[in-house]
């Protein structure tokens, strides 16, 4: 399998390469704002995985493990995640979730999954991703595990777009192998023949971005 950068040329030494790994699980936990509650949110967790995921591994199937099957099809599709590639498993507890996305991943495949990882799942499931080739998106709500096998943990938080129908989000990267913590506010790019991820703002000095919200009131 091989992966294309989500970043146009000129914006790519700005973006980490870890995030660009296949045959590697990575974490995506959920910033202000940003839930797991069952439905499809274009601007939340699930549309950025979705996304990040057609960009980095454009081909091959994905068995997307969850309790109960409440994906959009047309969101995902416009996201750049082909809904004919998606494989549902359902489980209804942690621990055939996990077996279902290990199983997944080292038959070769991509997976996707809602879980709070331990450390021993978190190993289990990188091992299998390195034997299978594939990338795994461990969506884990609001706590992130502090495991060192996921080649990268991400802090996801929906951000105020300029329209309403292109997501944004600031994306903090917690922890990544040999690379400092640091964050981007990334858009999606919807328009054209391959939707990708536009970099709207980098980091400066390691700090963090600042996030656009709404004004209450």
């Amino acid at each position: 399998m091989s992966s294309q950068h989500p970043l146009a040329p000129a914006q790519r030494a700005a973006f980490p390469p870890p995030i660009l790994g296949l045959a590697a699980v990575h974490e995506l936990g959920c910033g202000v704002g940003c839930g797991l509650s069952h439905g499809f949110d274009a601007a939340g967790l699930v549309g950025f995985a979705a996304l990040l995921l057609g960009v980095i591994a454009p081909k091959g199937p994905v068995v997307w493990v969850a309790e109960r099957s409440d994906l959009y099809p047309p969101g995902l599709m416009r996201l750049g995640l082909d809904p004919a590639r998606i494989i549902l498993a359902h489980a209804k507890d942690a621990p055939a979730r996990l077996a279902s996305m290990e199983t997944a991943l080292r038959g070769g495949l991509h997976a996707i999954g809602q879980e709070r990882l331990n450390r021993l799942a978190a190993r289990r499931l990188a091992l299998a991703a390195r034997q299978g080739g594939g990338v795994g998106l461990i969506l884990a709500g609001a706590a992130l595990s502090d495991s060192t096998a996921c080649a990268s943990r991400w802090r996801i938080t929906p951000a105020l777009s300029r329209q309403p129908d292109t997501p944004r989000w600031h994306a903090e990267l917690v922890y990544a192998r040999n690379t400092p913590p640091t964050a981007f506010l990334l858009e999606a790019d919807c328009h054209g023949s391959s939707p990708a991820f536009t970099l709207v703002a980098g980091m400066v000095d390691h700090a963090p971005i600042p996030v656009l919200r709404r004004q209450a009131g």
